[in-house]
């Protein structure tokens, strides 16, 4: 009878613990941000890549976070490959789309409120409400 009730409150126990692990599994997860400021991110993959494009997805991020740390929190959290070239601090692939793959001359290049930046991305600071922008294009 003892070892009756002994499995029965292991059963219990792992039926409980396997719910509450399962139950986590679907979760997004989420940036902790202290400071936060409200951004919008576009990526614009090539057509003959085949993926749909990431629109007007509202995104918080630390103030003062760079284009560079936005884009690699936005990643991580959404769960999207993001290839960087830590020496020179450029994006070489987002989802596995690499600069060159589609045509040699075509590379990862990012727009803020519409406007084309050529500073690096380790270096333009996001403001409140911005709109960043990565496309693929001629170099």
């Amino acid at each position: 009878m003892k070892k009756k009730i002994i499995s029965l409150a292991l059963i219990c126990l792992l039926t409980v613990s396997l719910a509450m692990v399962v139950s986590g599994c679907g979760k997004k997860k989420e940036a902790k941000v202290e400071n936060p400021i409200q951004i919008t991110i576009n990526i614009n993959y090539p057509s003959a890549a085949k993926l749909n494009k990431l629109e007007n997805i509202n995104f918080r991020v630390e103030k003062k976070s760079t284009v560079m740390e936005a884009m690699q929190l936005f990643c991580n959290v959404n769960e999207i490959s993001l290839q960087v070239d830590t020496t020179s601090n450029v994006i070489e692939g987002i989802s596995d789309v690499k600069n060159g793959d589609y045509n040699s001359k075509y590379v990862w290049k990012y727009k803020i409120n519409g406007k084309a930046c050529n500073t690096n991305a380790s270096e333009k600071v996001l403001k409140s409400s911005d709109s960043l922008t990565w496309y693929y294009a001629s170099k």
